[in-house]
This record gives C-alpha cells, sequence and structure tokens, in this order.
C-alpha cells in the first residue's frame, strides 16, 4: 500500500453499492483500503473488478452480491462479511437510484423503488449491522450517503428528492437508537455534480473494466465541478476517531453552494 495514516488499520469497512464503476462507492473502497481497511464490495456490477483494483494496491478486500432492499440478502452478505474477516466496524451506506420522471410520469411502482433502495436500504442494512457491532461491542461507525437534494427540490427528480429527505431524518433516528451503545450515525450530502454511475451513465463501460475516476483537483477553487474525491474525506472523518463525538449530523460537501439556500 501507498505510505499514508493507517486510520483504520484492522477495521472492517462494509461499502453498500461499492461496486459501482464510477462513483463515491468506488472511491471510498480504494481510499479505506489505502488506510488499512479491510473492504467488503457489498453490490455493484463491478464488485470483482474494485476488489482486484484493491488488492493490487496491496489491499484486502472481498466481493459480495447485494440487494438492498432485500432483508434476507442483506443478512446473508453480513453473515459471509463475519465469516470471513470477524467483524464490521464501519458501514458506509452508498448505494443509491434516481428516476428521471416529471410528477405525471411517475408511477407508484418507481416511486417504491427509489424509496426502497435509498431509505430501506439503508435501514436494513443498519439493523443487520448495528446488530453486529452491538454483540461484539464495537463502538461502530455508520455514514448514510445522502444529497443536497435533500434539501433542494427539483423537477423531474422528485422521487429522488423525497427519499433522500427521508435518508436525513433516518440518519438522525439512528444516531437516537444507536447512541446509548457508543455507534455514531452520520451522512454526507454530496453537491458539485461529480460524474458518478447516476449522473454520468454514458461513461459507463459494457464490460467489466474499470473507468478512470476523475482525479482530485490539485488547487482549492470553489467555482468548479467536483469530484468524487471531494467527498471521500467527508466520509474517512466520519469514520475516524476525530469524529467520535459526533452524531445525527448531515455533512454537505458542495464547495459552498448550499449558502444560497
Amino acid at each position: 500500500m501507498e505510505d499514508n495514516i493507517m486510520r483504520f488499520e484492522n477495521q472492517v469497512v462494509f461499502v453498500t453499492g461499492g461496486g459501482g464503476p464510477l462513483g463515491i462507492g468506488r472511491a471510498a473502497c480504494i481510499a479505506f483500503a489505502k488506510e488499512g481497511a479491510k473492504i467488503v464490495v457489498a453490490g455493484g456490477r463491478s464488485s470483482d473488478a474494485v476488489v482486484k483494483e484493491i488488492i493490487a494496491l496491496g489491499g484486502q478486500a472481498i466481493s459480495i452480491p447485494l440487494d438492498v432492499t432485500d432483508p434476507a440478502n442483506v443478512q446473508s452478505a453480513v453473515d459471509t462479511t463475519i465469516e470471513t474477516f470477524g467483524q464490521i466496524d464501519i458501514l458506509f451506506n452508498n448505494a443509491g437510484i434516481i428516476k428521471r420522471q416529471s410528477l405525471f410520469e411517475m408511477t407508484p411502482e418507481v416511486f417504491d423503488q427509489v424509496m426502497a433502495v435509498n431509505v430501506k436500504g439503508c435501514l436494513l442494512c443498519a439493523q443487520a449491522i448495528g446488530k453486529v457491532m452491538i454483540e461484539k461491542g464495537i463502538r461502530g461507525r455508520i455514514i448514510n450517503n445522502s444529497s443536497i437534494f435533500a434539501e433542494e427540490s427539483h423537477a423531474g427528480v422528485l422521487s429522488y428528492c423525497v427519499s433522500k429527505a427521508a435518508v436525513n431524518r433516518l440518519t438522525r433516528s439512528l444516531a437516537l437508537e444507536l447512541r446509548p451503545h457508543g455507534i455514531t450515525v452520520n451522512a454526507i450530502a454530496p453537491g458539485g455534480g461529480a460524474p458518478t454511475g447516476m449522473n454520468a451513465p454514458h461513461n459507463l463501460p459494457e464490460d467489466d473494466n474499470l473507468p478512470e475516476i476523475l482525479p482530485a483537483a490539485k488547487d482549492a477553487p470553489l467555482e468548479r465541478s467536483a469530484t468524487v474525491w471531494d467527498y471521500i474525506g467527508a466520509v474517512l472523518f466520519l469514520a475516524s476517531d476525530d469524529a467520535a463525538y459526533i452524531s445525527g449530523e448531515i455533512m454537505t460537501v458542495d464547495g459552498g453552494a448550499v449558502a444560497r439556500r
């Protein structure tokens, strides 16, 4: 592995949607691995390729198929993780979908699908992994991937905006529920338009080859589009000991655009 501060050495990080070929989950898997964590790439069509990428960097990782909307499938993925690594210290609820439909185009089925992945998926994973953390006496970290769209309404993505608002409330409710066990629950709210599988599907390959993730900006202007690396620092901070007394927080990462509200 590259020389780095090993903040997560010997910890196990479970990343839902970590196998998305272009996005925050994949970048988080790489960043956690570079800081010594063992990675569970849970779901995403390129999860095997992301595992190979981590192993090539000298890290440890496994790939597990995951449907976050299915309680039995979530429990199976958690059981496999425990059988392999013995613990789960950090959960990054990253899996999410967006459906672009106007109010009168949207069907109940589509609305239910978005809510199931984006909200129920966070709940099911927090339930299953939170229970493991408590049983093993782990003062763990749960980080949910929300969005600035939780606070900004946009035409054509009503179901997504509603789901992310629900993720924010879920985050704070989980923080209260898990507080007695020393488990923190926070969320990041990305903005700034970084290319991901959600907003840049035209960049996704048809095969298992991983596209290049745009590098982090070398300078610090805020008047630019984000890269996924702009979000990852917040994820790692909330998972670290430096954030041990932070829970129920929604951390906006959008270059200050939210200040317009």
